[in-house]
């Protein structure tokens, strides 16, 4: 999993999802480096109606949605899918086509689905010098504890923005969660 948050550990400035508007250019290239790093990158709704990704042949990028028959003229299969599968699921049907690793992208109630079903090995996260207040929670609708391990530290500019490395440590906490 990657995400960029505020100190106050939110991804998004108030109601506005585009975070290019208030993230570093340091985390922007190391996200860069760790979407070319993976075949298969998997978001919500949400995130894809921010990022709007060009599809690409070498990466599949899957979108989790409710309502996944709303987007089939934007799919590309291989390229741009959209799913309504539970995170275990998806990364079941996803093992059948031989992905053996996906970047999990965000937001909040998908990173929470994926890591109450016991699916996140590592986390990425980004530490911006910012306090909003408002906005979209790294993780919403966790019911749980999740228990990191700090595998790393770097600070990435002057400002003082942080890459944080963690390891998850993978307890299925509720089998029952489901992304949006």
């Amino acid at each position: 999993m990657a995400a960029v948050c505020s100190a106050d550990g939110l991804m998004t400035q108030g109601e506005d999802p585009v975070v290019q508007h208030w993230s570093s250019r340091e985390d922007f290239e190391h996200f860069t480096q760790l979407i070319n790093a993976h075949r298969l990158v998997v978001m919500g709704r949400k995130t894809y109606q921010a990022v709007m990704p060009q599809p690409q042949p070498e990466r599949l990028r899957v979108v989790l949605t409710s309502r996944p028959e709303t987007f089939a003229a934007a799919g590309i299969p291989g390229q741009l899918e959209f799913s309504a599968e539970s995170p275990l699921d998806l990364v079941a049907s996803m093992t059948t086509r031989e992905y053996d690793a996906l970047l999990l992208v965000g937001g909040g109630t998908v990173n929470a689905a994926f890591l109450q079903a016991g699916l996140i090995d590592e986390l990425y996260l980004t530490i911006e010098p910012v306090l909003f207040g408002l906005g979209t929670r790294l993780v919403d609708g966790l019911a749980s504890d999740a228990p990191l391990q700090l595998l790393g530290i770097q600070q990435l500019n002057e400002r003082g923005t942080l890459l944080l490395h963690y390891a998850v440590e993978r307890v299925m906490l509720d089998s029952g969660a489901q992304a949006s």
